[in-house]
């Protein structure tokens, strides 16, 4: 039986990057197929393939479709970064002077003003104004004599540029050509920044791009508990299709489609929705949700590294949500994400890792001399979105394995740190203060366990030369593991005690490959692992 490959396959099957750029203009249709491509695909394959090699490509986008890569590539939050769209304007100019002036025209006037403000400075000569005579600047005067203007570019290149773009918009349309130069010479930069940024936040706010405050709705904590798999609240999206369809993400754009492929429980729920009308609303509702997320976490959305490593932390979010709602059935879990709002999926995700987030804040100050990998792990549980060490670096927390296995690695931090402060008497706190070199959290109950193997008490002052031990047989080991225990159950030490016997069988091996082969007395300086006293003749 062949079975058709799902929307969501055919989107990770796609040409990617140059290879797709080349596809779409060697098509017969390119103006179609470019056209058909949503405002976020076709920024991200243009910044992943470069401007120099996707020329083409800008010059059959449509007008709608670039105003939309400018409003993701122009903005540090409410500033206008004008620079930024010098690689759009070359592209541009090369396409021609029609396209140019259709594609401009279709900017916000506020921002057209706006960069000839930036780039120029307009003389009416109607009334007389005349450039400075000492003026080194380059001058344009428009073809129909009403204005000269300065070009204020600070390199040549630049300076070329300004002046095609002048010509081109006279050549294009010398009334609105006349029009913008008049703006940008009588209204305030300031406010012409203002309404420009407004009109480009409507914008973003349709792509899920919303208020930073809005955002934060995706981190909101919610109890997985209160999700039903039937429950109906399931992400409405795509309402702008009519009359603005290049704003719509009809597919995943790449950095997104990577950030699910694979064997995540995401990924694999997916697969199992069929109904074509629900893959399409699914991809529209993974763009959002990332969105959400990238404004939630200040990220510019014309970032491209920063917005896959958003992707990334949020689709990985979304995978551990729907996990933990489904339980790890993937029926249950194709249903919820046909029923279920995406966003309180990754709220149930994300509420996962804060509850890890809280046991890592209560345990954190007596955890000062835990081991390099336990302060790791707690680093990256103490951020206010909880990650998870891999490798060198973090990654999110994308499956119930990963919070599992984060749990215990916690739980067994916990248990030390009990052993040796509650059962051991040892002042962690104190311990915190003192200045670097100090002994390890595990290095108590390694001493500990030495004098108990040699026959003396289970407490965690330094080891004198005469209890170091010399035997590691199954009766001392025993009878050593007895006595650490009843310490616990002394202090009243309960939790993680599931890990007890590892945790001592492990010390125990250390101790022996420690101490087990040493011939005479141990020399502080050379013997980690355990405390010893300084014995001085």
């Amino acid at each position: 039986m062949v079975v058709p490959l799902s929307r969501f396959r055919g989107s990770l099957a796609r040409p990617r990057g140059a290879a797709l750029v080349d596809a779409l203009i060697s098509t017969p249709d390119t103006e179609g197929a470019v056209a058909a491509l949503s405002v976020p695909e076709l920024y991200f394959l243009i910044k992943e393939v470069g401007f120099n090699d996707t020329t083409e490509l800008i010059a059959f986008a449509t007008p709608d479709q670039i105003r939309g890569c400018l409003d993701l590539d122009l903005w540090d939050r409410d500033h206008l970064q004008d620079e930024a769209v010098r690689p759009w304007l070359a592209g541009l100019i090369e396409a021609g002077y029609e396209k140019l002036g259709e594609v401009w025209s279709n900017l916000d006037s506020e921002l057209s003003a706006l960069l000839l403000s930036r780039w120029t400075r307009v003389y009416d000569l109607s009334v007389e104004e005349e450039p400075p005579p000492d003026s080194d600047l380059p001058i344009y005067t428009t073809p129909d004599t009403f204005f000269a203007v300065e070009i204020l570019a600070e390199d040549e290149t630049d300076s070329r540029m300004t002046m095609q773009l002048l010509e081109d918009l006279y050549r294009s349309d010398l009334i609105a050509a006349r029009h913008m130069l008049m703006a940008s010479r009588t209204e305030p930069p300031a406010e012409l920044e203002e309404m420009s940024y407004r009109w480009r936040t409507g914008r973003m706010a349709d792509l899920g791009y919303v208020d930073f405050y809005d955002a934060l709705e995706v981190f909101r904590p919610l109890d997985p508990a209160s999700i039903t798999i039937d429950e109906n609240s399931a992400d409405t999206v795509g309402a702008i299709a009519d009359g603005d369809e290049a704003r719509v993400p009809r597919n995943l754009p790449a950095i997104m489609a990577d950030a699910v492929a694979g064997q995540s429980f995401l990924a694999r729920a997916l697969e199992r929705v069929v109904d074509a009308d629900q893959e399409q609303r699914l991809e529209t509702a993974i763009v959002y949700l990332v969105n959400h997320v990238l404004s939630a976490s200040r990220v510019s959305p014309g970032d491209a590294e920063a917005a896959q490593a958003g992707a990334e932390h949020s689709i990985a979010t979304l995978s551990l949500g729907l996990e933990t709602v489904s339980g790890g059935d993937l029926d249950r879990a194709a249903a919820a994400l046909q029923s279920v709002s995406l966003i309180r999926l990754h709220r149930a995700g994300f509420t996962a890792t804060l509850r890890l987030g809280r046991l890592a804040r209560a345990i954190a100050p007596r955890a000062a001399s835990a081991a390099y990998e336990d302060r790791v792990l707690m680093t990256a549980l103490l951020r206010a979105r909880p990650f998870l060490p891999d490798g060198g670096g973090l990654r999110a927390f994308g499956s119930v394995a990963d919070v599992r296995m984060a749990a215990e690695r916690l739980t067994r931090l916990a248990l030390r740190i009990a052993i040796a402060q509650e059962a051991l008497g040892v002042d962690l706190l104190g311990l915190a203060e003192l200045p670097e070199p100090r002994p390890d959290l595990d290095d108590f109950v390694r001493t500990a366990l030495a004098r108990a193997l040699a026959g003396g008490q289970a407490t965690a002052e330094p080891l004198g030369n005469d209890e170091i031990p010399k035997n590691f047989g199954p009766v001392p080991r025993e009878s050593a593991t007895l006595a650490l225990i009843a310490r616990l159950d002394d202090a009243g030490v309960i939790g993680g005690r599931e890990y007890l016997n590892d945790l001592i069988d492990s010390w125990l091996y250390e101790l022996e490959q420690t101490l087990g082969a040493l011939t005479g007395d141990p020399d502080p300086r050379f013997v980690t692992g355990v405390l010893l006293r300084i014995t001085r003749d």
